[in-house]
């Protein structure tokens, strides 16, 4: 047979065989698969995968099965399908990214859409009314947000401090010579000094912990908490103020003020009812709160428990470390690169719920209670931020609780703008005793009323 003879076999297809006059050299049999044959099936040409397996890579790409792992080789549950664990576009956007409730921006546009609306609304907005006791805080705040007055050194420490010799940042020595900052006579009228040496060491953790990218745990427990406790333990009214930890692992001590009565769990709004039904029931970190006077503690003795647990507590949550003792101002703290709409919504939620717990404790058959303005801090790694909140009603009695934001005081980056936040914090403490105590005692004094 000829070659010729043989193509036109091979053509029509009826050669099965290669003719015996065509051998294949021993070294080179992998090539013979190359050549046609009319009984040999193709073959797949397979491509390792990662997982050990291979596929064709000659047909049509298709997705790889989906192997899910289960601990102990246990088989997934039967109401888990394989569409549960898709990611789903739409769904991430309403959740947030820690335990799938409703994000931050979309609980504050539930808070302005309700029925009691709480809006937030900037103090520079021409459309704006706003209240007189709003104004006169943050007027106050802004100047010590300026620096004027955070200071209260006496002449000769004021230049001891800011000597060659001294350890302070030449910025910061700079920064304490201003004539507006130093005001010995006024300063100290709502708190004296916290040492210098103290405030450096304050200032050296917050920036070793921006450093280390630590957790917001390290934050608050080594930055947030020690500005407020210093703050608490140089003010002049600290004798009637506590600070609560309303946001702790079941390892800490959820009150700073270790006088209170305690439990291990951390603070949630309570009863629910207080809270938006539809919103997750929003906790702060921590608490300016009031000790207890002796009219606080005779009209303990006949308030009246709220919802279904049975328990009395003067604010919106039954926690021990803050039941007994009325708040007047909350803080929020984050640590660098968290969700700054979520903070907003988380104080937003807490401080509504308190305003509703207010009004019941006011005497039956009275009108809407006024609230007087009420100071709140957000503080989120090294920067903080003030915060007013007030009540408004309009004729047909509906109430609208109104966020005004919101005044740069400050941060933990150098000594002077620390001691921004630890004047703006006596401020608020001021505020505490001689406006929010006053008002609370009138607020409770018809339960002790014979």
């Amino acid at each position: 047979m000829n070659i010729e003879v043989w193509i036109d076999q091979v053509s029509s297809g009826h050669v099965d065989s290669l003719p015996s006059w065509l051998t294949v050299p021993d070294d080179d049999k992998e090539n013979i698969s190359h050549l046609p044959s009319a009984n040999t099936k193709k073959r797949a040409r397979l491509s390792p995968l990662m997982d050990g397996s291979h596929q064709d890579v000659e047909l049509t790409p298709r997705p790889t099965k989906k192997r899910r792992r289960y601990q102990n080789n246990l088989d997934p549950p039967e109401h888990l399908s394989s569409t549960s664990a898709r990611s789903d576009d739409n769904t991430s956007e309403l959740e947030s990214h820690h335990s799938g409730r409703i994000s931050p921006t979309k609980q504050l546009a539930f808070l302005e859409d309700s029925s009691e609306p709480v809006i937030y609304c900037d103090l520079a907005s021409t459309t704006a009314d706003v209240p007189g006791d709003v104004s006169t805080l943050c007027d106050a705040v802004q100047a010590l947000a300026d620096g004027v007055g955070i200071l209260g050194f006496t002449p000769d420490e004021l230049t001891g401090l800011t000597s060659i010799s001294t350890t302070l940042d030449h910025r910061d020595k700079k920064r304490f010579r201003y004539a507006w900052a130093n005001n010995c006579t006024e300063r100290l009228k709502t708190g004296t000094m916290v040492p210098l040496r103290q405030v450096q060491g304050l200032v050296s953790t917050a920036i070793s912990h921006e450093d280390s990218r630590d957790h917001e745990t390290e934050w608050n427990e080594d930055v947030h908490k020690t500005v407020i406790v210093s703050a608490l333990k140089a003010s002049m009214y600290a004798e009637h103020l506590g600070i609560a930890n309303l946001c702790v692992s079941s390892s800490e001590h959820p009150s700073l003020n270790t006088s209170l009565p305690f439990d291990r769990k951390s603070a949630s709004i309570d009863p629910p009812e207080l809270a938006y039904q539809k919103l997750p029931k929003r906790v702060v970190d921590y608490a300016i709160v009031l000790r207890s006077s002796q009219p606080i503690q005779k009209a303990w003795e006949t308030l009246q428990t709220v919802g279904n647990a049975g328990i009395k507590s003067w604010n919106h949550t039954t926690n021990n470390g803050v039941r007994f003792t009325p708040i007047a101002s909350s803080i929020e703290t984050k640590a660098p690169g968290k969700s700054w709409t979520d903070g907003k919504a988380q104080i937003a939620i807490w401080t509504a719920a308190l305003f509703k717990r207010l009004a019941l404790l006011q005497q039956p058959g009275r009108g809407p209670l006024e609230i007087p303005a009420m100071p709140l801090l957000i503080a989120q790694g090294h920067d903080w931020h003030f915060f007013v909140v007030s009540q408004q009603f309009g004729h047909s009695k509906k109430r609208t609780t109104t966020i005004w934001q919101k005044i740069d005081i400050g941060n933990t980056r150098n000594c002077f703008d620390a001691y921004k936040l630890i004047a703006v914090l006596h401020l608020v403490m001021e505020w505490a005793v001689n406006v929010w105590r006053l008002w609370f005692h009138n607020l409770i004094a018809w339960m002790v009323e014979e």
